[in-house]
């Protein structure tokens, strides 16, 4: 057939491969198809990449070759094992049905979920493979990034600019598209479901790229000014949603990056701004620019950091943070809002304590959690409360990946789903130590994305969520274009 081609197939598979990122920041669409209607993780960029997945086998099918491997995919393959080990384990442990839900229909969502974070893991890692490939990927990929900034300022027009409010029309437009409306409390939430999702997509997908940009003086696009622009829009949209996670990760992970690889940039930068005081330019009007040029960045900055902080402590919400005068650890998290996070993430521990070898099977955590919720929680914290009501019929989970790991899988599990969180880290060690700039560049925005990876960890445990995948499948996708003389060299 001549559609299937190879020239034909390479154009749809450009084309899926750049609708699948474009339409990344959409991460609850309700009119996903084969989604249970309680299911909020249900991101769009789902079916285009399904639909790519599918022609990137008959490539491979065609050229009797493999779709990709790497050897970072052998603790991935260990920890599937060890899952399925605890999954068949669960059976046994026969867990009382919670509501409508059994642990059969838990454990199939659970593999689903998975199945749908490895296919945002195998794409990209099959649609980057070179240099072309990458300009290509961050070219579409921060069109969906324009998309967000789009949607997201509208929202924020509409809470702040009450004379032209248009709360309720992109609340009605927001919820016929996607599961919720706006959120509360002027925060927004731009095309994902919550602000804290919108800040965790934007921290692991969008800012290493920015951010490795203008560090390692790498662009992408001939417009030299998007990358400086792409990560304002990033720092804005992480601001303006008020997630007190997304907002400190993201400044921790950049500060980082930074501390491991920006003392070069560092000196440069310094080098560069006082090029104007120790070579004075002949020409006035010259010399007088580039003074001018250099404060008015200084003033740039320091507005930019003292307009962040004063927004932040007038929201109340965030400033709960350091205004609790609560002594006691777990008053103090209950305190400043974050009390129903903390008893999710001990009823998942004492889960664990309870089967530490074993687990109880993907997925099946909630099925024991109100008996492991703990008792200070029940009747002080209300979200608590009405998940323990009986008009209740939303199934509980740890939000914390590590500690449902731990539940769910085991030591084992948990072990081996880490081994591979750090064989990804040597693959970006050794880019970093590349001779070739793009693989530099690729090294450095990974490293941002692991670090953000790792600490989103901590307030999300969702498998199926693209963030977590998309990031390290690219990076793995670069790694294998370095020869094996210059890998052993860097080794």
């Amino acid at each position: 057939m001549k559609l299937l081609a190879p020239e034909n197939l390479n154009r749809i598979e450009r084309f899926l491969w750049a609708l699948t990122l474009v339409t990344i920041p959409v991460t609850s669409f309700r009119f996903m198809p084969f989604m249970g209607s309680d299911s909020q993780v249900r991101p769009l960029s789902l079916i285009p990449a399904v639909l790519l997945l599918f022609v990137l086998v008959i490539r491979c099918l065609q050229q009797r070759r493999l779709l990709f491997w790497s050897s970072s995919l052998l603790p991935l393959m260990a920890f599937a094992l060890a899952a399925l080990l605890s999954s068949a384990v669960g059976f046994f442990l026969a867990p009382v049905d919670l509501y409508h839900y059994n642990y059969a229909s838990r454990l199939l969502r659970a593999w689903i979920t998975f199945g749908v974070g490895l296919i945002f893991f195998f794409v990209p890692m099959s649609m980057n493979h070179d240099e072309q490939d990458l300009k290509f990927t961050l070219k579409w990929l921060f069109v969906g990034l324009i998309a967000q900034v789009t949607w997201a300022g509208i929202q924020l027009f509409s809470f702040y600019i009450p004379e032209v409010y248009l709360g309720y029309a992109l609340d009605k437009i927001q919820k016929t598209v996607m599961m919720a409306g706006l959120a509360p409390n002027r925060r927004i939430s731009g095309l994902t479901l919550e602000p804290s999702w919108l800040a965790a997509q934007v921290m692991t997908v969008y800012l290493p790229w920015a951010f490795a940009s203008l560090l390692k003086a790498y662009h992408w696009d001939k417009r030299r000014w998007l990358a400086p622009v792409s990560l304002a829009a990033c720092g804005a949209l992480i601001l303006f949603t008020y997630s007190r996670s997304g907002i400190l990760t993201a400044a921790a992970a950049s500060l980082l990056t930074f501390l491991f690889i920006g003392w070069g940039w560092m000196r440069q930068t310094w080098e560069w701004f006082l090029r104007p005081f120790r070579r004075m330019n002949p020409v006035l009007a010259r010399r007088m620019l580039e003074v001018s040029v250099r404060i008015a960045m200084i003033a740039v900055i320091l507005a930019g950091l003292a307009g962040g902080s004063y927004i932040l402590t007038r929201n109340t919400y965030f400033a709960q943070i350091w205004q609790s005068d609560k002594k006691n650890l777990v008053d103090y998290f209950v305190d400043i809002y974050a009390g129903p996070r903390l008893a999710y993430a001990w009823a998942g521990w004492t889960i664990f304590e309870q089967h530490p070898w074993s687990g109880v099977g993907l997925g099946a955590t909630g099925l024991y959690f109100y008996q492991a919720v703990p008792d200070w929680s029940r009747f002080n914290i209300t979200e608590i409360a009405q998940l323990l009501s009986p008009d209740n019929l939303t199934y509980p989970n740890t939000k914390n990946l590590y500690i449902r790991l731990l539940a769910e899988t085991g030591i084992a599990g948990f072990w081996l789903f880490i081994s591979f969180y750090l064989l990804v880290l040597g693959k970006v060690l050794t880019l970093m130590r590349s001779r070739r700039k793009e693989l530099v560049f690729v090294g450095v925005a990974s490293l941002l994305a692991w670090f953000a990876i790792v600490a989103l960890g901590f307030t999300q445990d969702s498998l199926a969520m693209p963030n977590m995948w998309i990031n390290i499948g690219i990076l793995l996708g670069m790694a294998a274009s370095i020869p094996e003389s210059e890998a052993n060299i860097q080794a």
